[in-house]
């Protein structure tokens, strides 16, 4: 599990022999994750506060290669050795759920970005085309009160010349 949050956090691992065959090293991240892990005070914040949406692809091919789908890196399994290691479990497996998902929802959310931006344009200018159409309204409105007066006065003079 620990290796799982170094790689998450970009902890480099060290090498150790390998007790099986001295003659080989191996990748340890035990070391390097009590050190700059365990032994940070601010752990948990970095926990939480950690940049889900940015997570390096690398980071993420390593987890689903190594982590992802291993039957030893079930919350299940690991619950009945810590309780701790088992909250660190979902942690990881909460993180690169989440990176999935936002890989789907990141094109559909610069989609709708693009979408009301267009839709902000077309009401301005909607709005802009029915202030036009009040101001025609207005001035046709003006145009026919004139016109209305004139008929006015022309029969009033019509009338006048009969007299």
């Amino acid at each position: 599990v620990m290796s799982a949050v170094c790689q998450m956090m970009g902890v480099k691992s060290e090498k150790i022999k390998d007790p099986n065959d001295p003659t080989k090293k191996i990748e340890d991240f035990w070391g390097p994750a009590k050190k700059n892990l365990l032994g940070d005070p601010k752990f948990l914040q970095r926990l939480k506060d950690y940049d889900k949406d940015n997570i390096p692809e690398k980071v993420i091919q390593v987890l689903r290669a190594k982590y992802v789908g291993n039957p030893d890196f079930e919350p299940g399994k690991i619950k009945q050795a810590s309780l701790a290691a088992f909250g660190l479990c979902k942690w990881v497996l909460a993180m690169e759920s989440y990176d999935k998902v936002a890989k789907v929802v990141a094109p559909k959310k610069a989609k709708l970005a693009e979408t009301e931006a267009e839709l902000s344009e077309t009401m301005e200018t909607l709005n802009t085309k029915k202030a036009e159409l009040q101001k025609v309204v207005d001035d046709l409105g003006a145009l026919e009160a004139n016109l209305e007066a004139a008929k006015q006065k022309k029969s009033k003079l019509e009338s006048d010349v009969d007299l």
